[in-house]
């Protein structure tokens, strides 16, 4: 009966020990749910941005608190450094912000009508492009806390990006009306992707000649672009068995990876449709990035975030839902962020 027992302890210790997850080299405690997370250039700090509308400013070094900037009364969207000198945030009722990364002191500010869904500075750090569920939208003079463009639809918008030469702003909305605005001209244009089920987004690639669209009943088509226009010929594509989340393209446009409701991440061929990978969750994929040789990938679902490096993830917990995670800037840490009111780091 001893032997029988001794067994027994062995075999559960053998079970429950691969489902163990490893504590965090380091814990970022807030009063309230992280809406976002970053690490500044040289990853000695992080900038974290939380439900109660404040962005705080942590130490790598030891997690110090080393600045709390209070940016208004309403659950903050987005949070971004510019540079090391300045942060750039906007909050659920529209109010964007620009502070002073060392001493939180408000350089400029602007309000806009709806719940943003796009906060985006240009390469140059000198303007911003906002747009809210409301459909409002505009490019922002972050020098001197003008607006150079206003953007106005009769719609509710889900997303909006510049291109990549920013000269251009799209925005889109679920039920599929694509808008387009040149910065130079003026011209404004609408279209619409060939396939009729609701859009969760879309991505061009560098040149615009190429588009990823992906929608609420599983598929991510690729179509050719003229930039503003979607062609109707279906390219290549994937199908998920449940809505997708977002797609990416890799950096030489090659690849695609995207992720969904089916408890997957997908990696494909962009010109062929062909699987590549197919990274396997337990519950449905919020987010996914590659790391810079895009060797590896970074994942998260439910409570967790996946680090893969092969088939078996080394898994890391939180405990609530997972709302993001990115890497540093060698790939050695990982820093995540949750609705349990902590931000977290993991070094690999």
């Amino acid at each position: 009966m001893r032997l029988l027992l001794v067994v027994l302890c062995l075999s559960l210790f053998a079970m429950t020990t691969p489902a163990q997850d490893r504590q965090a080299d380091l814990l970022l405690m807030h009063d309230s749910g992280v809406v976002s997370a970053a690490w500044n250039a040289d990853d000695t700090q992080i900038l974290t941005a939380s439900e109660a509308g404040l962005l705080q400013i942590w130490s790598v070094d030891g997690g110090a608190l080393q600045l709390t900037i209070e940016h208004g009364d309403s659950p903050l969207t987005h949070a971004h450094w510019l540079g090391s000198d300045a942060i750039l945030s906007a909050d659920e009722n529209g109010l964007v912000r620009l502070n002073d990364a060392t001493t939180g002191a408000a350089i400029q500010s602007w309000q806009i009508a709806g719940k943003p869904v796009a906060l985006a500075g240009n390469e140059a750090g000198t303007q911003a492009l906002i747009f809210t569920d409301a459909g409002a939208g505009a490019v922002l003079s972050l020098a001197d806390g003008g607006t150079i463009t206003d953007f106005a639809v009769d719609a509710q918008i889900s997303g909006a990006a510049w291109n990549e030469n920013e000269d251009r702003v799209r925005a889109w909305s679920e039920t599929g009306s694509v808008y387009s605005w040149h910065l130079q001209t003026g011209e404004a244009t609408q279209a619409r992707p060939p396939h009729r089920g609701l859009l969760g987004g879309l991505a061009w690639n560098a040149d615009d000649s190429r588009v990823l669209a992906w929608f609420s009943d599983g598929l991510v088509n690729l179509y050719e672009s003229d930039g503003v226009n979607i062609g109707r010929g279906r390219i290549s594509g994937v199908y998920h068995s449940s809505f997708v989340q977002r797609a990416i393209w890799s950096r030489d446009e090659s690849r695609v990876m995207s992720w969904a409701g089916d408890d997957t991440v997908h990696i494909w061929a962009a010109e062929t449709g062909q699987s590549l990978q197919v990274l396997r969750h337990e519950d449905w994929v919020i987010g996914a990035r590659w790391n810079a040789s895009e060797s590896r990938v970074l994942s998260w679902s439910h409570i967790y975030v996946y680090f893969w490096q092969s088939e078996q993830p080394q898994r890391f917990q939180h405990d609530n839902l997972v709302r993001g995670a990115v890497w540093n800037s060698d790939g050695t840490r990982i820093l995540s962020w949750s609705w349990d009111k902590t931000a977290r780091v993991w070094n690999l």
